[in-house]
């Protein structure tokens, strides 16, 4: 079966890049919309998670941004199909002195990531410095050969989710790599105020940061409307550092959070509105809403 599916992915594969790129973004768009009608139960989730984060916007406006965040995160998947080439032209780049600094200095640093825009552009800093990010393995052994095997290109080392990841980044981190685990969804970690709500927000970035003494920014894209896109990065935080690493975890993950929460602000289309951020599914799902 993983065969078969797999070869069901390199057919589509090599008949999309037959057509131009151009081509390739607006059948993008059109898959996120079908998304966006046809799975329900992530259609109602974003418009919930729109409702919570911006109560003030009428039901129209958080409507259209769930589409355009549809369109965008289909787009940020096709792309990664020919992404050693889409990268080499398409992205952008901004204030990555941030992070070029202290890699000059030979040290390491941590970059929390978000997943919004073609969040996984920032891989292009890659190019000059070896970069470590961690994902759960894909079902499909040969899909998940395929990925790691791409972003072996990129001069990235893929770790899959499992009991030995925190070893694993325990020799990336001697190694002084750049350290790039995206912070933004809901996982195990610390609990904190995010868009005015209480929820449960992973501590890996942060962890990592405060324990090795490593310098952290936010790494975080925006994909432009030519399907080009600019990765950003953020000053340096200033985490607060007392007596109780515990409390220190906590306390620096709240302040990660307000900064990435005004980065959605900021740019609210971008973010991958779809995912359960607030455990919000359970409350709604018998509930007559608007989708």
């Amino acid at each position: 079966m993983y065969k078969i599916q797999y070869l069901i992915f390199k057919i589509f594969r090599y008949i999309l890049l037959l057509f131009p790129e151009k081509t390739r973004f607006k059948f993008a768009e059109k898959l996120g919309i079908i998304g966006y009608y046809l799975i329900k139960k992530r259609r109602l989730i974003a418009l919930a998670n729109l409702k919570l984060a911006f109560p003030d916007k009428t039901y129209e406006e958080r409507k259209k941004i769930a589409k355009e965040s549809y369109k965008i995160m289909a787009k940020a998947f096709i792309s990664t199909l020919w992404f050693e080439d889409y990268l080499k032209t398409n992205v952008e780049l901004e204030d990555f002195d941030r992070v070029s600094s202290v890699k000059e200095n030979g040290n390491g640093i941590v970059v929390a990531l978000i997943h919004m825009g073609n969040m996984e552009a920032s891989l292009k800093a890659g190019e000059k410095y070896k970069s470590v990010t961690v994902a759960k393995a894909q079902r499909n052994p040969y899909i998940d050969n395929f990925i790691t095997e791409a972003r072996r290109k990129l001069n990235v080392v893929l770790l899959k989710k499992s009991k030995q990841t925190s070893r694993d980044l325990l020799e990336q981190i001697e190694e002084k790599n750049v350290i790039a685990l995206f912070s933004d969804h809901r996982d195990k970690g610390a609990t904190v105020n995010f868009f005015g709500e209480e929820t449960v927000s992973p501590t890996g970035a942060i962890n990592i940061a405060l324990k090795h003494n490593l310098p952290i920014v936010i790494g975080y894209n925006v994909m432009h409307e030519d399907n080009t896109c600019t990765t950003y990065f953020t000053k340096e935080l200033e985490l607060v550092r007392t007596n109780s690493f515990k409390n220190d975890v906590k306390v620096n993950t709240q302040l990660m959070m307000n900064l990435i929460e005004n980065i959605i602000k900021n740019h609210p289309n971008q973010w991958m509105w779809f995912h359960d951020r607030w455990k919000l599914y359970k409350k709604i799902k018998n509930e007559n809403i608007k989708g």
